[in-house]
């Protein structure tokens, strides 16, 4: 009779899923310097192999997706809140070892890469030390 009193349910949303918004950020860093090599390029698509059902969409598909999403961002903030919300810490670590991985997969660290990995890892709650400790891994091979 008086709906108007009754709680609502709580609308609960699914989260995103993580690993296509890992590899959006990974496109943000291989795209930070205005260009994308094709090693970063193909280090991004071997993570798309080895980590989303490609039987719905293709690789290209799944790649365009990705650019379409960072055309329209603005921020990271939507990308690091779902990542926040739902990956644990070891999972954020391993995010940030792609994006170092994406970053020297030219042998080039542009400032821009750098400054989108360390502007991310702050926002992931990750420390400085392990950031750096992270990069260096990257760095020596």
């Amino acid at each position: 009779m008086f709906n108007i009193f009754k709680k609502k349910k709580a609308e609960t949303q699914k989260p995103k899923n993580l690993k296509l918004i890992s590899l959006c950020l990974a496109f943000e860093v291989a795209n930070a310097d205005d260009a994308i090599d094709s090693r970063e390029k193909e280090i991004i698509l071997d993570r798309m192999r080895n980590s989303l059902d490609l039987s719905i969409l293709t690789e290209k598909e799944i790649f365009e997706v990705i650019k379409e999403e960072s055309d329209k961002k603005v921020s990271f903030y939507d990308l690091i809140y779902e990542m926040n919300m739902n990956l644990s810490k070891d999972e954020k670590i391993d995010v940030l070892k792609m994006l170092w991985e994406v970053a020297y997969a030219d042998q080039i660290l542009d400032v821009g890469e750098e400054k989108i990995i360390r502007r991310s890892a702050e926002m992931l709650g990750i420390k400085p030390s392990i950031v750096l400790k992270t990069k260096d891994q990257f760095k020596a091979e």
